[in-house]
């Protein structure tokens, strides 16, 4: 009778069994997302009362970061590549061309204003030099002698003329002979250190063969080349700070000394001179250096640049001072200047002390309460003015 029965309505059943067990299904899946989503509400309710940073909950106080508005050091700064050159410098070479005789320095000496750096054979001027000596020897001798007969009466003015030129001529032959043996002898003109020896004693020199260098290094004159659109800028005294490859982690300060009267009408600039003091005679003449021109120098109120927010060419801040209700977010409208070293020149829009936001910004609404870190993180590098404690704004 059952095997009849599947016969006659065995398809019905099978239908009829399978529409349950999709019903079961759908009602057991509605009732577990019921349980989940209690449970979900229930752990943000807790989390709303008591769990810390986490936005969006009535009362809620966020974690942020930040560091006082503080004033800071701005200039107006140009860049440039320059070239050092010594204060005085110089090419040992003679004036004359003959053979050396002696050479009194050697590689790397410091010598004196003054001081015999060479002598050249003199031997042929030297002998020269005593035969002028002696022949004006007796024309100055014959000089005195018709003086003293010219007052006495016994000699005529154009016999005591004569005797007077012959005398001079044998004075200038005199200094002339000097001066030959003088061009023999090369002395330095200013102290400073002799650099490599490029000839030996007993080796034939002309005027322009070089024996050695000699530069006085105590000071640096740094040349370099500035747009003629920032001539403004450059003003004898104007600080600049020069860097260079082989001391990377030290700076160089010195003034302007004197800039070009003309700018180049080719690559229209302006060449400017800086000096530089040297201590330690670190630097040496044909360093490459970098130069930084800081006009206009300045203390001005500052941020960290990651606390300053950009939105349609304005920029902003997040300011949270202590007040009556707490910390409170505040969007506040600045007006920026000169960024330099991680910090943002605040123009107007903010006073000493105000609290800006630099971790936690874009979490961070206005009319947000928020709590702050115990010390304030430092941004890009740059150790905030100050840390610890808010200070109300007022």
């Amino acid at each position: 009778m059952l095997a009849g029965f599947f016969r006659r309505y065995g398809f019905a059943a099978v239908v009829a069994g399978a529409i349950a067990l999709m019903a079961v299904v759908v009602l057991g899946k509605t009732v577990f997302e019921g349980v989940a989503g209690a449970f979900a509400s229930a752990s943000a309710g807790q989390a709303g009362a008591g769990g810390p940073g986490v936005p969006g909950g009535p009362g809620e106080a966020m974690l942020v970061s930040g560091v006082m508005a503080e004033t800071h050091t701005f200039s107006d700064g140009v860049q440039a590549l320059g070239t050092a050159q010594a204060r005085e410098s110089i090419i040992i070479t003679p004036k004359v061309a003959d053979t050396i005789r002696r050479i009194r320095f050697d590689s790397g000496d410091r010598v004196r204003v003054g001081q015999v750096l060479v002598e050249m054979s003199s031997v042929e001027q030297a002998a020269s030099l005593a035969e002028v000596r002696a022949a004006n020897q007796a024309a100055q001798e014959e000089l005195r002698r018709f003086e003293e007969l010219y007052e006495r009466g016994f000699a005529s003015q154009a016999r005591i003329d004569t005797v007077r030129a012959n005398a001079e001529a044998a004075e200038a032959r005199l200094n002339a002979g000097a001066s030959r043996i003088d061009d023999r002898t090369i002395r330095a003109p200013f102290g400073g250190i002799v650099g490599l020896r490029s000839a030996s004693p007993g080796q034939y020199v002309r005027p322009g063969d070089q024996i050695g260098t000699l530069d006085d290094i105590t000071q640096i004159k740094l040349d370099f080349d500035v747009p003629e659109t920032q001539i403004a800028r450059i003003a004898q005294g104007v600080r600049i700070v020069a860097r260079t490859a082989a001391f990377p982690d030290q700076e160089f300060s010195g003034t302007i000394d004197h800039f070009d009267t003309r700018v180049n009408p080719t690559t229209r600039t302006v060449r400017v001179r800086a000096l530089l003091p040297n201590r330690g005679e670190l630097l040496r003449p044909g360093m490459l250096m970098t130069v930084q021109v800081r006009s206009n120098p300045r203390e001005m109120l500052a941020v960290p640049e990651i606390a300053v927010l950009e939105e349609a060419g304005d920029s902003f801040v997040l300011r949270a001072n202590e007040g009556a209700e707490g910390r409170i977010v505040e969007r506040i409208q600045i007006q920026t200047g000169q960024r330099s070293n991680g910090m943002a020149e605040v123009i107007s829009g903010l006073a000493p002390g105000d609290f800006v936001i630099t971790e936690g910004v874009q979490m961070a609404r206005p009319g947000m309460p928020v709590r702050v870190e115990d010390a304030p993180s430092s941004a890009a590098g740059v150790e905030p003015a100050t840390s610890g404690a808010l200070r109300p704004r007022g």
